[in-house]
Parts: structure tokens; C-alpha cells; sequence
């Protein structure tokens, strides 16, 4: 039997996390999503209170804790607001850097992150070659002591503000046996931004297609080893999905919670809405599912803290958490009405923003196509 009860850190740190949310994340929410604003001042203050890069090591400057509790901080943070969450979310690459990095790549990319001197982010997907990350074509080509990199990155979250972009590029032959990871800092030459990407959530989270012109970068920016950086990424994959379910379990949380203080205050017809047995069930319901996607969610978590790698688990907790999201965040803004459509409240926010969930980091159906392998 798993045993689901935080520690008393882990509880800490929830705690944090969810005042953290409560005081500086619902008060800009709103506004950061309409007008598409990165908001840098509570990323700041996220840094100071140590909960950007929480699974930075101790030794380069972050809190050195594990995969439970950073999904403990998405959610808390995701059940307040997913999009302003994925705005703070500045860590990308780290967990590669810290098991594949060089000691010097160490104290320049995780030091750098956990003191806020650093904004990291990937560049895997390109237009043609979403869910196929084997079949990628940006190339870097080996010129004496230098890769020169030429290609195009799509979906590329914090594209436009980040310091340095973690690059899946191919550097030996076809599949997935011919790609490395390469660090390329944004202001060498040959590094554009093509577009802004605009998105039906996630705002506040700038989002850009770069194209890569002859970009130069010295050869100590490979990560790893050379043809190897597919590899690199799969080994994370399920840390990943544990974090995309720990955000969509937020998501639902907040959604659930914002149903039953709108149905304890609606009246209709001489009584409370929650008084009516239609309204009961759907928040019964809703409240089973956030709840399964809890467990999912920690038990996974749990595992790889363990030091385990619990696959299919962990397309589990990523498949059944962001399904539900969207489901519990559509049943809250049925509950609310016709208010649940406007944007004065926080559901039609949260609905917009949990599609993003079913997508990134592989879709639900390859969760199932990963699921089904594990079981067969």
C-alpha cells in the first residue's frame, strides 16, 4: 500500500506555496493573462522565496528537494492560476544539466537559475515534428572547436526572454540515435524570434517560434554526449508528466473549490443552488476525480523520489489529470451559469488554460500509446 501523508517538510512546503499563490499570483492573474504581461516582478519574488528550481541542488544555490515537492508547488501554484504558474516555471533543461552537465555548465546554468540571474528554456518541437521528437531537423554541424546551428523551434515557452535555450538538435544520422542537446545563449548572432506565438491561455507565459541562422556556439555548450540527447530527454519524461498532472490536479482543485463557494452563495428558486440534488452530484463527482488525480499524481511522484522509474504511472497521473481538468473546469462553469462564461470569474480562466495540459509534454493519446506498451 502507497503511502499518501506528506512529510512534514512536504506539508511546509505546500504551505508556502500556497500562501506564496494566495498573496502574490491571485491578485495579477487576471490582468496578466489579457493583456499577455510576463509578470517579472512576482518571478522575483518566487526566486527569493526559493520556489522556481526547487529540485536545484543545494550546492548550486536551490533547495535541493525532489519531484514531490515540485509538483506540490505547481499545484498550488496551477490551482490559483495554470497561466501565471507556467510564467514562473523558468527552470527548463535543469534536470538534464544536473545529471548529464559538466561541472562548469553546472555553476553557470543551475546557479544561475536558482538565484534568478538565469531564465532557461527548451526548443524540441519544430513546425513539422510536434509528438515525433526522433524525426527533429534542426542541424549542428561540427566547425573546428564550434557547432553552427540552422533550423527552426516552435512552442517554445519563455522564447523571448530567456538567457539560454536547452536545443534538441541533430548532429549525426536519421531517428533518434543522431540528436544532441546544446546550449545556446539567446544573444549570439543568428538567434530570432520569427513569431509571438498567441494562445487561447497561458498568456501571462511567453511562447515564441526562433529560427536558428548560423548560430555559432563553442562545442563545451553540448550537454551529454553527442547523439545522445534524445536519450537525454526521455530520462525525464516521467518527472516531466508528474509535473504536467501536478498542474492540471491544480487546475481541477482551484475549479472544485471555486464551485462550491459559488453554489453555498447562489440562490435560485427560494434556495441555495448546492440544496439541489443535480448540483450535489456534479460536485460529488468532481471531487472524485480531483481526488483520484491526487494519487495518481503523488504515487508517482513518490516513486521516482525513490528512485525508481514508474512509466506507466506517470503517463497515468499525466493522461487522467489533464483529461479531468478540463472536465472539472467545464462542470464549474456550469455551475456558475452564465456567470462561469464571463471573465469575472476565475473558471472560464482555468478552462482556457487546462487544454494546454492534454498536449504538452506528449498528448493524451500518447500517454495511451505508452500506457498500452507498458501493459503489453
Amino acid at each position: 500500500m502507497v503511502d499518501f501523508t506528506l512529510s512534514e517538510q512536504q506539508r511546509a512546503v505546500r504551505e508556502t506555496a500556497r500562501e506564496f499563490a494566495e498573496t502574490e499570483i491571485a491578485p495579477v492573474a487576471r490582468e496578466a493573462e489579457e493583456t499577455g504581461t510576463w509578470p517579472r516582478d512576482v518571478w522575483e519574488r518566487a526566486v527569493e522565496a526559493g520556489l522556481v528550481g526547487v529540485e536545484i541542488p543545494e550546492a548550486y544555490g536551490g533547495p535541493g528537494m525532489g519531484v514531490l515537492e515540485s509538483a506540490l508547488v505547481s499545484e498550488e501554484f496551477a490551482r490559483v492560476d495554470a497561466g501565471v504558474s507556467a510564467a514562473l516555471g523558468t527552470a527548463f533543461g535543469t534536470r538534464m544539466i544536473d545529471e548529464y552537465g559538466t561541472e562548469a555548465q553546472k555553476e553557470w546554468i543551475l546557479h544561475g537559475v536558482a538565484t534568478g540571474e538565469l531564465i532557461t528554456a527548451m526548443a524540441n518541437t519544430e513546425p513539422a515534428h510536434g509528438s515525433d521528437a526522433a524525426s527533429i531537423e534542426t542541424s549542428a554541424r561540427k566547425e573546428g572547436d564550434e557547432y553552427v546551428i540552422d533550423g527552426t523551434k516552435t512552442f517554445v515557452t519563455h522564447g523571448t526572454i530567456a538567457d539560454v535555450i536547452l536545443t534538441l538538435c541533430r548532429t549525426g544520422g536519421e531517428g533518434a540515435g543522431g540528436i544532441s542537446a546544446i546550449l545556446v545563449e539567446t544573444d549570439r548572432d543568428g538567434v530570432i524570434v520569427d513569431a509571438e506565438i498567441e494562445k487561447m491561455g497561458w498568456n501571462a507565459s511567453e511562447t515564441a517560434q526562433l529560427r536558428f541562422d548560423g548560430v555559432r556556439v563553442p562545442e563545451e555548450n553540448l550537454v551529454g554526449e553527442e547523439n545522445r540527447g534524445f536519450y537525454q530527454l526521455m530520462a525525464f519524461f516521467e518527472a516531466e508528466r508528474v509535473g504536467i498532472a501536478a498542474s492540471s490536479l491544480g487546475i481541477a482543485q482551484g475549479c472544485l473549490e471555486h464551485a462550491l463557494e459559488y453554489a453555498a452563495d447562489r440562490s435560485q428558486f427560494g434556495q441555495q443552488i448546492a440544496a439541489f440534488q443535480a448540483i450535489q452530484h456534479k460536485l460529488a463527482e468532481m471531487a472524485v476525480k480531483v481526488e483520484n488525480a491526487r494519487r495518481l499524481t503523488l504515487d508517482a511522484g513518490a516513486r521516482l523520489d525513490d528512485g525508481k522509474k514508474p512509466t506507466k504511472l506517470a503517463s497515468m497521473a499525466k493522461l487522467y489529470a489533464s483529461e479531468i481538468a478540463e472536465e472539472v473546469a467545464s462542470d464549474a462553469i456550469q455551475i456558475h451559469g452564465g456567470n462561469g462564461y464571463t471573465r469575472d470569474y476565475p473558471v472560464e480562466r482555468q478552462y482556457r488554460h487546462a487544454k494546454i495540459y492534454q498536449i504538452g509534454e506528449g498528448t493524451s493519446e500518447i500517454q495511451k500509446n505508452v500506457i498500452a506498451g507498458e501493459l503489453l
